[in-house]
């Protein structure tokens, strides 16, 4: 069931720390904006609200995330953190006309860089990239689409560990679904 009324305050990301005499602190907290739609696929959003590097260390003083990087993929052993929107399949029931599609090509590749190099041209959007991703669906419902049309209906709570798996989500509810995703970088070995 989808969460009436949740809006960018009522996600937040509180991130704690160390300060120099080694006690722990919270070091900031702050809402995330999952609401952040894209202009050119409406009531989608990927809100990226936090990363490490595969140097990323604990312990010591505070030190700020990775810096921004090319690619919102993480390197091996790094990590991307992020809430992402699906729209019901009836927010955009027509397709998108050539122009459209190039202007959501565009921005999907400006906000999502790395990550929209590896989505397939024909929908639902298959992808592949080089990480396990932690997910859970955290509200509404969502379909999950594998290779030889193998496919789980997924509700609130359900956790999905995908493992460099080629993949589609698919929203085909009347209501927006969102996830919570934590992307670790990891070593592809071809069979």
């Amino acid at each position: 069931m989808y969460l009436k009324g949740k809006n960018m305050t009522d996600y937040r990301v509180v991130v704690t720390g160390n300060n120099d005499k080694s006690k722990s602190h919270i070091v900031s907290s702050a809402p995330i904006e999952v609401e952040n739609y894209f202009v050119y696929q409406p009531e989608f959003s990927v809100e990226i609200f936090y990363r490490t590097t595969a140097n990323t260390t604990v312990g010591g003083a505070f030190k700020s995330p990775a810096p921004e990087a090319s690619s919102i993929l993480p390197e091996v052993a790094g990590t991307s953190a992020m809430i992402v929107t699906f729209p019901p399949l009836a927010t955009n029931p027509e397709p998108l006309d050539p122009i459209d599609f190039e202007n959501m090509m565009k921005e999907v590749s400006e906000r999502l860089p790395g990550l929209a190099e590896t989505f397939e041209p024909e929908p639902p959007g298959y992808h592949l990239t080089d990480t396990i991703d932690y997910v859970v669906l955290l509200e509404g419902q969502l379909k999950l689409f594998l290779d030889n049309d193998e496919s789980v209906d997924l509700k609130v709570g359900d956790v999905i560990v995908q493992n460099g798996t080629r993949h589609a989500w698919v929203n085909d509810s009347n209501n927006p679904a969102r996830l919570l995703v934590i992307m670790v970088g990891a070593q592809r070995i071809e069979y």
